[in-house]
């Protein structure tokens, strides 16, 4: 009887350990679920939202306008601030705040807390305006027929105006940690059109002029103080006087900009084939560059949108799968969603995507 007690022992204890196992490992399970799913997403979170019209991503978040309000929203779905701006408005969300305009009505709201720093009437209609940490540009007239520019001090007070008597402003904005103010023009009164980048320092008039007769900019990056100007051929960069890096020209013909991290000081830009940009095709062959480095790689899935954030670049179907591209590595990443997508608004500083699907806003943390 004891040595059939004692033989039946061995397989109780191997039971028990059995058992003590599986309690501990889906102890170790749920602590583990309960930490992550406060941090991230797994699968796409739908937020309740109302009356979205429009959604630009800022910083670790998004602002998005209802109708009536702006209303800037954190990563995790969280609601900073709400400011009321009236129907109509119009806005430009950036780190430092917003700007957002209504007829001759401008209102300079402060990042942080989404109290204005200045609000008030305009000598005409705001066409468009941008807000940086010390100054905000005011562009002013219509869309048909810009007047001209005011840089001013984000608490209102004015500093200049530059007159844009027979050129069409492209694009513009601060750089240099917000030193200097940047203005691209397009002059089609000439035989040929021109493209030409002023750089002003606020209060202190004109300090830079960049034109290319060989081919027209359509877009312009920082780094710090210098320029990074994309053209149909070349990629250039220019010191902000205008004096160009020409061992560091590029050879962009054939490529399309597909997006740039703007808000970097070492942007990273995704270029495509001109066959596969604003054609009906997807994108799948992608070419990154990021200062002097570059690598082009295949996605394995055409993307209908592609977001440049960091050191990645995120391409999303329709259908929901999202690919990641690095420059440290050839291999593409993909994944899916389980969300059929409608729209993609951008990618926050922290890696949450902001999505559109079937009229809502979901956030997704990328990373597989």
């Amino acid at each position: 009887m004891e040595r059939e007690r004692r033989a039946r022992l061995p397989w109780a204890i191997v039971l028990l350990i059995l058992a003590l196992s599986c309690a501990i490992a889906i102890a170790a399970a749920r602590i583990f679920v309960n930490a992550t799913t406060r941090t991230s997403f797994t699968t796409p979170r739908r937020l309740d939202l109302n009356s979205v019209q429009s959604v630009q991503t800022v910083g670790d978040g998004f602002v998005y306008y209802d109708g009536n309000s702006i209303v800037e929203v954190d990563s995790d779905g969280r609601i900073r601030w709400s400011y009321l701006v009236g129907s109509g408005a119009s806005y430009d969300a950036r780190d430092a705040g917003v700007a957002s305009w209504v007829g001759r009505t401008l209102m300079l709201l402060d990042g942080e807390t989404g109290i204005p720093d200045y609000s008030d009437t305009m000598p005409s209609d705001v066409v468009s305006a941008r807000m940086g940490e010390q100054y905000a540009a005011v562009l002013l007239g219509s869309e048909d027929s810009a007047s001209s520019i005011v840089l001013m001090e984000t608490g209102g007070t004015q500093i200049d105006t530059i007159s844009l008597t027979g050129q069409d402003v492209v694009d513009y904005g601060f750089f240099a940690d917000d030193t200097l103010f940047w203005m691209m023009v397009l002059d089609t009164d000439g035989t040929v059109p021109t493209c030409t980048i002023n750089v002003y320092r606020p209060g202190r008039r004109l300090v830079g002029s960049i034109s290319d007769s060989e081919q027209i900019f359509y877009h312009v990056l920082f780094e710090s103080a210098q320029l990074v100007t994309v053209g149909e051929t070349h990629l250039k960069i220019y010191e902000y006087n205008g004096t160009e890096y020409e061992d560091r020209r590029r050879l962009l013909y054939g490529w399309t900009l597909a997006d740039a991290d703007d808000n970097s000081d070492n942007p990273m830009m995704a270029f495509v084939p001109n066959g596969e940009y604003d054609t009906g095709a997807l994108m799948q062959d992608i070419r990154m560059i990021r200062g002097d480095r570059e690598r082009t790689v295949r996605a394995p899935y055409g993307c209908e949108w592609l977001i440049a954030a960091g050191d990645c670049v995120y391409g999303f179907t329709r259908e929901g799968y999202v690919m990641e591209a690095r420059l440290d590595r050839q291999q593409v990443n993909a994944y899916p969603l389980n969300l059929a997508l409608d729209a993609v608004y951008g990618v926050t500083d922290d890696g949450v995507a902001v999505l559109g699907s079937g009229g809502e806003v979901y956030l997704a943390r990328l990373g597989g």
